[in-house]
């Protein structure tokens, strides 16, 4: 068994090495999360100062929320995509008459590898990213900048653990089923896919959902209900004002796009299907870009849940801190970067990869064009188009739940068209959807300019 693994992963080593950069990538988002947090920590312990030591718990606990969050999406989605993009040689292993119950633990042993291999890589390449990540902590002026960094003995075997859990839950699904599914129903579904969500993504989302559901009624609660606990009488009074409400209100657009972003198949499929359905096909180019994007997101929405992880943070943690800001607060919501600039560097890493990881299908495809009479332009145009079509849907996501949080802040702080109008970050919604259109067109236009192959030679599909 360990022969036919460790083969299968030289065979598609193009693929597997993409996954190995998301998960070493992710490895350093965690390794990086546990050395700040844990330096900050220390540095507080050692000063004696209590409100140093509840700043670093705050930042620490909200960079495990949302930038672990967003790690573990990437991670998951982007090894879900490597073992459902070789299904057909699973089926192929079938016909050959080896078990399905060996398939499913081939699978299982070679994306706990990846995980394995990615988590050390990037539990070593924490500590030099951490120093240049630090630098995002001085808008709090809490911390010196030359904060001592020291790495804790479980910071490596964690991150190696985490990163090999996320691989390994992101490629159950799949492994399952190419170890049930019938070998000739599986070489079907190989050219037709079909969506699936598994039991664990329809959790986590709940599980969220039933946090937006709570904020409302959490901010309407009499004052003397929330002053029990640890929570002051300046804290309740806080919550209740209107830039309290406003948070919280904007807080409920940031936890849905979260929700939905762990159920892609029933929210950001359906959106692709929809918006490039109101654009007329007249053009060949765009017939085939939206036909393939719509084929593709069928096997995996790994190619736009980066882009929408993107724009949809960026859009309601600005929308959320704009609203407060309205409302009175004097500072919103701080620390943007602190939390973004994590989430940036895996959606952006994930977002490629993903992208790439099937460049050689893309390729094919493209052959296939050329050799039927399509123009050398058209094919560059569709592969652009594309690409194009990955970014616009994360784009029109991450709209909709900064109109979300915007509307959702306004409401329950009783503000008007001038808190509205604040939560609107239109700054930096141009330059994540403007970031995120340039890294999906670049990354499936810029391999098909630079092709050198002969169509027959891409016409080729390796098993």
């Amino acid at each position: 068994m360990s022969t036919l693994m460790w083969k299968d992963l030289r065979h598609h080593a193009r693929q597997w090495l993409w996954s190995l950069l998301v998960a070493t990538a992710g490895a350093a988002v965690v390794g990086i999360i546990v050395i700040a947090w844990w330096s900050a920590t220390q540095w507080s312990l050692e000063h004696g100062n209590g409100e140093h030591l509840r700043a670093s718990s705050l930042i620490g606990s909200n960079l495990v929320g949302y930038a672990g969050t967003a790690t573990a999406i990437v991670i998951s989605t982007t090894l879900g995509l490597t073992v459902a993009a070789q299904q057909r040689s699973h089926a192929l292993w079938k016909v050959l008459g080896i078990p399905g119950s060996r398939i499913r633990a081939i699978i299982l042993w070679q994306v706990g590898a990846v995980g394995v291999i990615g988590g050390l890589l990037g539990g070593l390449l924490a500590l030099p990213l951490a120093r240049i990540y630090l630098l995002t902590w001085r808008e709090f002026d809490l911390f010196p900048r030359d904060l001592p960094l020291s790495m804790p003995v479980f910071c490596i075997p964690a991150t190696v653990f985490v990163t090999a859990l996320f691989s390994v839950l992101g490629g159950l699904g799949a492994a399952r089923r190419a170890a049930n599914v019938p070998e000739m129903q599986a070489l079907r579904e190989a050219a037709a896919p079909t969506t699936r969500t598994r039991l664990w993504q329809w959790i986590a989302a709940g599980i969220l959902l039933i946090g937006v559901v709570m904020l409302p009624i959490l901010v309407n609660l009499p004052a003397d209900v929330l002053e029990g606990g640890s929570t002051s009488k300046a804290e309740v009074a806080e919550i209740k004002s209107p830039g309290g409400r406003a948070i919280m209100g904007g807080g409920i657009g940031f936890i849905a796009a979260l929700a939905a972003l762990f159920i892609p198949n029933w929210t950001l499929r359906p959106l692709l299907v929809f918006w490039t359905s109101l654009i007329p096909s007249r053009s060949p180019a765009w017939f085939s870009a939206r036909a393939n994007a719509r084929h593709r997101s069928a096997l995996s929405m790994t190619t736009i849940v980066p882009f929408a992880i993107a724009v949809s943070m960026t859009g309601t943690i600005h929308a959320t801190g704009g609203a407060a800001r309205s409302g009175g607060m004097s500072n919103g919501v701080n620390g943007f970067l602190t939390i973004m600039v994590p989430i940036f560097f895996i959606a952006g890493i994930g977002g490629v990869a993903n992208i790439a990881m099937v460049g050689r299908t893309r390729r094919q495809e493209g052959a296939l064009l050329g050799v039927i009479g399509a123009r050398p332009g058209a094919v560059l145009r569709s592969t652009a188009l594309e690409g194009a079509i990955y970014a616009g849907t994360g784009i029109l996501f991450g709209l909709a739940t900064t109109l979300l949080s915007a509307v959702c802040a306004t409401a329950m702080s009783g503000g008007g068209a001038e808190m509205f109008a604040s939560a609107i970050p239109v700054k930096f919604l141009l330059a994540a959807m403007g970031a995120s259109l340039v890294l999906a067109v670049a990354t499936t236009w810029l391999p098909a300019r630079l092709d050198r192959r002969a169509l027959m030679d891409n016409l080729r599909r390796p098993v």
